[in-house]
């Protein structure tokens, strides 16, 4: 994976998931932080975007063979409790975060390596 594409999944962790106690909230009308800047520069936010980043360096999977890094991200977005939908694509993910009301943001990444 390059680095532009690590950049655009280490943009989707932070929007879609800084850690799972600072996103969970505890009231449905309490709405989600809008400082995700801020969020991602807390240490346990670092740390955990580490491990993940770690276990999907650990076990590089090819283009429509995701099935690990897919479950891994499905995985943390249960623990977040982020609706998604699966499959896409064969592995692919689609997370949703918000009011399902205009406007929207819709961001792309990939998660496949690249044969070396």
């Amino acid at each position: 994976m390059n680095f532009f594409n690590w950049v655009h999944t280490f943009i989707v962790f932070h929007v879609f998931a800084a850690t799972p106690h600072f996103f969970l909230l505890a009231d449905s009308s309490e709405q989600l932080p809008t400082n995700f800047l801020d969020a991602a520069k807390k240490p346990e936010v670092f740390d955990w975007m580490v491990r993940i980043r770690r276990k999907i360096h650990e076990n590089p999977e090819l283009g429509y063979e995701e099935f690990e890094t897919s479950k891994l991200i499905r995985e943390e977005l249960d623990k977040l409790r982020i609706p998604y939908k699966h499959p896409v694509a064969i592995t692919g993910v689609i997370g949703f975060i918000g009011t399902k009301r205009s406007p929207f943001v819709a961001i792309r990444a990939d998660m496949d390596a690249l044969p070396m």
